[in-house]
C-alpha cells in the first residue's frame, strides 16, 4: 500500500509541475489587437455620350442637333450639376482664329425647348440631387446653333464641360 501512495504522490506531483508551467506559460502570453476603420469615400463620374457632335448650317439658320446628347451621372453621394463652355465657338485653322459668341450655342432638356444659352461661367443644370447608384442617372440635353447671316465660313468647334460635385 505504500507503493501505491509513493506512486498516486509522484503522479500528483507531476501533474501539478505540468499545470503550473502550462499556467505560467498562459499568463506570459499578451494579447494584441488591432483596431480597423473602414472608410467608404464619395465617388462621382460623369460620362457623355456623343463626345462628339456637328451642327452644321448656312447662314441665317438654326441648326438642332438630330438626337439628344446623354449625360450619365453615378454617385454614391447627393450631388448638384452644372455645364460650361470652356471657350467662345472658336475657327483655329484661319489666323487669327475667327471666334462666334458661345451664347449661340444653346442647350434644353430634350424635347422641352426651353433653350439655355452656353456660357463660359458655370450654370446650374440639376441642384440637390440624390444619389445615383447601379446604372447611374441620365439627363438628355438638345443642342441648338443659332448661325447668323455675317458669319464667317468655318468650322468652329467649343468643349462643354458637364461637372457633378457632392454637396
Amino acid at each position: 500500500m505504500k507503493k501505491w501512495l509513493l506512486t498516486g504522490a509522484s503522479i500528483i506531483f507531476t501533474t501539478s509541475i505540468i499545470l503550473f508551467f502550462l499556467q505560467n506559460g498562459a499568463a506570459g502570453a499578451v494579447p494584441g489587437s488591432i483596431t480597423v476603420q473602414a472608410k467608404v469615400n464619395p465617388n462621382i463620374s460623369v460620362s457623355v455620350d456623343p463626345t462628339s457632335i456637328l451642327l452644321e448650317g448656312i447662314p441665317g439658320s438654326t441648326v438642332t442637333s438630330s438626337s439628344p446628347v446623354v449625360v450619365n451621372v453615378k454617385s454614391n453621394v447627393d450631388y448638384n450639376l452644372s455645364v460650361q463652355a470652356t471657350q467662345d465657338l472658336t475657327d483655329t485653322s484661319v489666323s487669327p482664329a475667327s471666334t462666334l459668341p458661345i451664347s449661340r450655342l444653346s442647350w434644353a432638356p430634350a424635347g422641352t425647348g426651353a433653350w439655355t444659352a452656353f456660357s463660359l461661367a458655370d450654370t446650374a443644370i440639376a441642384v440637390a440631387e440624390p444619389k445615383a447608384v447601379g446604372g447611374g442617372k441620365d439627363y438628355l440635353f438638345d443642342y441648338r446653333f443659332v448661325i447668323d447671316p455675317s458669319d464667317p465660313v468655318g468650322a468652329y468647334s467649343t468643349e462643354i464641360v458637364y461637372t457633378a460635385v457632392a454637396y
